[in-house]
C-alpha cells in the first residue's frame, strides 16, 4: 500500500512540470478543470493539487497525448499514400 502513496506523491510533485511541457496553455487547463486561476497557480507553486484536481489534469494530459498520437498516425498515412480523396468517401 505504501507504493500507492509514493506513486501519488510523485504524481503530485511531477504534475507542474508536466503541465509546463504540455501544449495546453494554463488558462485552457484552468477552464477545463474549473479550478480558480489563483488556486491553480498556487497549487502549481506549492505542488499540492488535490486528488480530484490531479485526476482532471491527468485526463487532460492523457487526451493531449492521445490526440498527438492520432495526428502522427494520420501524418504517416498521408506520407505513405493511405489517403482517400473527398469524393471517394461518398462514392458507394
Amino acid at each position: 500500500m505504501e507504493h500507492i502513496l509514493q506513486d501519488y506523491r510523485k504524481l503530485i510533485e511531477d504534475l507542474p512540470e508536466k503541465i509546463k511541457k504540455s501544449n495546453f496553455k494554463p488558462q485552457a487547463i484552468i477552464k477545463l478543470t474549473s479550478i480558480p486561476s489563483a488556486t491553480f497557480y498556487n497549487r502549481m507553486k506549492n505542488r499540492n493539487f488535490t486528488l480530484s484536481e490531479a485526476e482532471k489534469i491527468v485526463r487532460i494530459l492523457k487526451f493531449e497525448k492521445t490526440l498527438q498520437s492520432e495526428i502522427m498516425k494520420g501524418e504517416e498515412d498521408i506520407k505513405n499514400g493511405r489517403i482517400k480523396h473527398f469524393g471517394e468517401i461518398f462514392d458507394t
